[in-house]
This record gives structure tokens, C-alpha cells and sequence, in this order.
């Protein structure tokens, strides 16, 4: 038994926990998995994906890595206290040596996905964790200088450009970039240079020619408007410069562009995976001078190709991708490796080398008994933009959306009024003359604008964990349409805010590009599409990696099968041998 208090007071002696407060420190241990293992036991493969932090609580623990002629070229030990893989936390990759047991012990765990949603809850706490250093260079508390390296991507996350794409909780930013300041010169150089010319010397002219009277006013209304105009031109540019982001993520490529023109924002995120291959242009003297470029990215998605056009360091983007791709592949072998030592385990029924800790706490707690919601709590789910239940998350369309289908029966309910005052008052007609029609008319009335509001109700986007659905559904069970596409279909998913209003009040449509026959479906005039967007990715990348592994377990099987009969073969001599023995050959020479 364990519990977090103890487990929080053994965090807090690590050096690199030491800054944290004592609710930091049990909100950690919260997420720490504690288990005991055995003598010989592995703990981790060389090659198998590492995303985690390790903890020696007890015992003591050997590595060693081998190349790949089986020599042995790093080992070393840890013992109670020490802890390995902080880097993981942020930056996946793959083991670098075997990890066993040297005698019986226990060892904590924590996920890295866990720690960045514990970094999420409690912001504060990165700053904490940054390294202190001594005179020799040494890192006394704190992150290893690698891992602050990664985990300084999560500040990233909160600025500017990244906020705007919606990442998803385990997305850190390896890139990001507005277009290049040169660019933004050389675009404004052109207006800058007319503001500073063309007014004055207009003002100048028509002043001279008309010193007095109501012209003299034109000669300075007219330079005014144009130089208004120009420095409206100067302000145009630099806000559609700004306003434009490109972000590479260990997860994804992201173009986010607001075309100011049409006052539309896109965005294109396509996943590393479908990355192809990178090409860097500068077609002239002056871009090769500023080191200025356009990275030409091909995938394989709809999108086909991807432009990071007037960059500054291109080449940079290359050299990012190139290093997510080799590290895509590695986590996928490694991913492949541990599915099928899983398989081969789960066949010969061998015992997990690690035994969970349980703790005190939860063999003591009961479960709460939830309150009942009111009535105003499920009006509100009731029509709220976003839900999600059991892995399903619906969507509804924007408000504005609802106001313009309930304009019209509002609208027909004022004209309604108004026509009974103005019969009340001008025709002399009572009230109770009028209280059967008005009534009929107000029923009519208002059933007209409850089927408006339970139609767009009716009308949701749902993503589940193996389909995006598009349901156009009468009120009151009077017709049902659907549209759906599996998301093993889905190739790319690109949100767009077409328009001054979009723009404003952050809805649009995200279109999701579906492979096949299949057409694409489009959630139309949703609220926070770039949010939508980073939902549907969110659920493509669980999808895709629980695929990847039901695709190759029957296989696994055949093979934990066939090894199975092997080894029963060997172990009764049934199978001769097929090279001859070492000492035949030791006698002919």
C-alpha cells in the first residue's frame, strides 16, 4: 500500500521536483503509477517507444545498450532516487538500452501525456522546473538542459500564433513562423514612399494655386484623403503579414492564412505522417542575399502541396521535418516491436514484469452520488454548441445561424401586435373581439418558431470514434438525412472563416477531405472551427494508432503460433539440422 502523501514527500527529495509546493507535489503524485518489480525483471526494451518518466523508489535497476553486432556500448545503474527519461515527458522516442531489475524493488512512472495535462492545470509549475546550473555547468535542480530544451515548446503553445491553431494537449510546437520581415518591407516601401511624397507636394501645389476661400479647403481635404488612403494601405498590409502563421508540431503541419481582402481565415493541418518530401526555392540574388525562401512541402493528402512561401531560414523547415519523420519511423518500429512481444506474451501467458501499487486511497473511497440536474442545467445541454458523451462529441451550428431562422416568426409576431393595437385604437375593435383570432394567430405563431428552433437543434455534427456524421434531422420525427464517413477514410481536415462576420465572431465551416468514393462533408457555419478541427485530428491520431495496431495482431498470433510449434519440435528432436555441426568442420580442416 501507498499513498500520495508519502509519494508526494518522495517527489519532493528529487532534485528535479524540489521547487514545487506541497499541492503541486500530491497533484503530481496524483498521476504517478507506482509498481513493484522483481529480480531480472524488464522494465524497458531497447528500441520500444519511450514517452515516460522513470522513478526508483527501491531497488536497484541495471541498463545496458547494444549495437547492432550485440556489443554491449552503455551501461550504467540506478538506484533509490535516481530517474531517467525526462526528456520523454515532452519528446517521445524510442529506449536507448534494456532496463532490468537488480533485486527486488519498486519503481513510479509518470506518462507524458499525463504531465502535460498536469502542466496544463498547473501552469506555474514550468517555470519551476527549469534547471539550475553551478559554475562548472552542472545541473544542480531542475530539468536536464535537454529536457528544458523540449519542454521550453510548451511556452510556445501559448503565444499568438499557436493559440490561433488549437493544438492538441500532447502537441508541442517545433517550428513557427510569420512570413519574412523583408517580405513586409518590401511590400510597404511602395505606399511609404508615396505617403511621404505625393500628399505634401499635392498639398503644396493646390495651396499655391488656391491660397483662399472655399478651394483652399479642397487643396487640403484632397492631400488629406490620400494620404489617408495610403496609410490605410500601409496598415492592410501589415495586418494581413501578422495575421498569417506557419507551424510544424511533432504532430502536425499547420498554414493558418487570413486573406484580408476577402477577410477569410484558413486552415490547412495535415499530419507528419503524409509529409512526402521538402524542397527549398530562392529564385534570386536578393532572396539568397536575406536568406529568404519558400519551402515547398509535398504530402500525400488532398491538399497536395504546401507552401511556406517568404520565410525567413527555409532550409530550417527541411531540417525540422527531416528530424520529425526519422523520429515518426522509429516510434512506429518501436510501436510494432512492443505490439509484438505483447502478442508473444499474451500467447505463452507470461506474468507482466510490473505489479501496480494499489493505493490506500482508493480502496477506502466511495463513489459520489451525482445530483440530478435542474431544469435550467438541461435546457443549457440541451442546446448547448458542443457536447460530449460516451466519446461522442456533437456540434451545432452557430447561433447567428438560429437568430436568422427565427427571424421570420418573430418578425410575424410584432406584425401581429401591431396590427391589433392599430385596430384597438384606429377601428375601435375590443379586446375580446379579437381574443379567438389573436389567439390562433399566436399558436400558429409560436408553433412556427418552436419548429425553427428545434430544427436547427436537430441539425448537428458528431464525431465518434470511428465516424464524422453530418445529421439534418426534421423536428419532431418528421425525416431523417445522414451523411457520415469512417475516419479511416479521412485524408485532411482544413477549417475556414469565410468572411467579415466569421472572422468576428470566430465560426466558419471545416471541410473534411475523405479519400474513396466518398464525398467530403463539410460542418457548416460551426462555432470555433479550428477547435473542431484539432477534435477531429484528436480522434483521427487515436484511431490511427489503435489501427495500426489491430491490423498486424492476427498476424502476431500466426507467428507466437508457429513459434510455439517450433519450439515444441525442437525440444522433441523432430527437426534435423540444416548446416553441419561445428566439429564436422573443425575435422575436415
Amino acid at each position: 500500500m501507498s499513498t500520495l502523501e508519502e509519494r508526494a514527500d518522495f517527489l519532493a527529495q528529487l532534485p528535479v521536483f524540489e521547487a514545487l509546493d506541497e499541492d503541486e507535489l500530491v497533484a503530481l503524485a496524483a498521476i504517478c503509477h507506482e509498481y513493484t518489480y522483481d529480480h531480472g525483471a524488464v522494465i524497458a526494451y531497447q528500441r520500444d517507444v519511450a514517452n515516460s518518466l522513470y522513478i526508483v523508489r527501491s531497488g536497484r535497476l541495471f541498463a545496458h545498450g547494444v549495437d547492432n553486432r550485440g556489443i554491449v556500448r552503455e551501461s550504467r545503474s540506478y538506484f533509490p532516487g535516481d530517474y531517467f527519461g525526462e526528456r520523454w515527458l515532452f519528446a517521445p522516442d524510442t529506449h536507448p538500452a534494456t532496463v532490468r531489475g537488480a533485486g527486488n524493488g519498486r519503481i513510479l512512472i509518470i506518462h507524458g501525456p499525463d504531465f502535460l495535462a498536469f502542466l496544463d492545470q498547473n501552469p506555474r509549475v514550468l517555470n519551476k522546473l527549469a534547471p539550475e546550473i553551478d559554475e562548472q555547468g552542472n545541473v544542480l535542480s531542475g530539468l536536464s538542459l535537454e529536457a528544458w530544451e523540449e519542454a521550453t515548446k510548451v511556452r510556445v503553445r501559448a503565444d499568438r500564433p499557436t493559440a490561433r491553431v488549437n493544438l492538441l494537449p500532447d502537441e508541442l510546437v517545433e517550428y513557427s513562423s510569420r512570413r519574412s520581415r523583408w517580405y513586409l518591407l518590401l511590400r510597404t516601401i511602395p505606399p511609404l514612399i508615396l505617403l511621404l511624397t505625393i500628399p505634401p507636394l499635392l498639398y503644396i501645389f493646390l495651396i499655391a494655386q488656391f491660397p483662399e476661400g472655399i478651394l483652399r479647403w479642397i487643396a487640403i481635404g484632397v492631400p488629406a484623403l490620400l494620404a489617408i488612403i495610403l496609410f490605410l494601405l500601409l496598415l492592410f498590409n501589415w495586418l494581413d503579414w501578422s495575421n498569417d502563421y506557419f507551424v510544424i508540431t511533432n504532430k502536425h503541419l499547420v498554414h493558418r492564412e487570413f486573406d484580408l481582402r476577402k477577410f477569410r481565415i484558413t486552415v490547412n493541418k495535415i499530419p507528419i505522417e503524409q509529409v512526402q518530401s521538402v524542397q527549398i526555392a530562392k529564385p534570386n540574388i536578393l532572396t539568397n542575399l536575406f536568406n529568404i525562401g519558400t519551402a515547398r512541402i509535398t504530402t500525400a493528402a488532398q491538399a497536395g502541396t504546401v507552401f511556406f512561401d517568404n520565410i525567413d531560414r527555409p532550409a530550417r523547415v527541411r531540417e525540422v521535418l527531416d528530424r520529425l519523420t526519422q523520429r515518426v519511423r522509429a516510434l512506429n518500429a518501436g510501436e510494432v516491436q512492443a505490439a509484438m512481444r505483447q502478442s508473444l506474451e499474451d500467447y505463452f501467458q507470461v506474468e507482466p514484469p510490473l505489479h501496480p501499487v494499489m493505493d490506500e486511497e482508493e480502496t477506502d473511497t466511495e463513489i459520489p452520488e451525482t445530483a440530478e440536474p435542474n431544469i435550467l442545467s438541461r435546457l443549457i445541454q440541451r442546446y448547448k454548441w458542443r457536447t460530449e458523451e460516451n466519446g461522442v462529441i456533437t456540434y451545432r451550428k452557430h447561433l447567428f445561424v438560429l437568430l436568422e431562422q427565427i427571424t421570420m416568426p418573430l418578425g410575424f409576431g410584432l406584425i401581429l401586435l401591431l396590427v391589433g393595437w392599430i385596430l384597438i385604437r384606429l377601428f375601435q375593435f375590443t379586446l375580446p373581439q379579437l381574443l379567438l383570432p389573436a389567439l390562433i394567430l399566436f399558436a400558429i405563431d409560436i408553433g412556427w418558431l418552436v419548429w425553427q428552433i428545434e430544427d436547427w437543434r436537430n441539425d448537428t455534427f458528431q464525431v465518434t470514434d470511428r465516424f464524422v456524421i453530418d445529421i439534418d434531422r426534421r423536428p419532431f420525427g418528421f425525416g431523417e438525412s445522414r451523411k457520415q464517413a469512417a475516419l479511416a477514410n479521412i485524408q485532411n481536415v482544413n477549417a475556414d472563416q469565410p468572411g467579415l462576420f466569421p472572422t468576428i465572431f470566430n465560426y466558419g465551416n471545416v471541410i473534411i477531405e475523405t479519400a474513396g468514393a466518398t464525398a467530403d462533408i463539410t460542418f457548416e457555419n460551426v462555432p470555433k472551427p479550428s477547435l473542431i478541427q484539432s477534435d477531429i485530428f484528436r480522434k483521427l491520431d487515436k484511431f490511427r494508432q489503435q489501427q495500426r495496431i489491430r491490423e498486424g495482431q492476427e498476424r502476431r498470433k500466426e507467428y507466437a503460433v508457429l513459434l510455439d510449434v517450433y519450439k515444441q519440435a525442437t525440444e522433441q528432436n523432430r527437426i534435423p539440422p540444416r548446416t553441419p555441426p561445428p566439429e564436422l568442420l573443425e575435422e575436415q580442416d
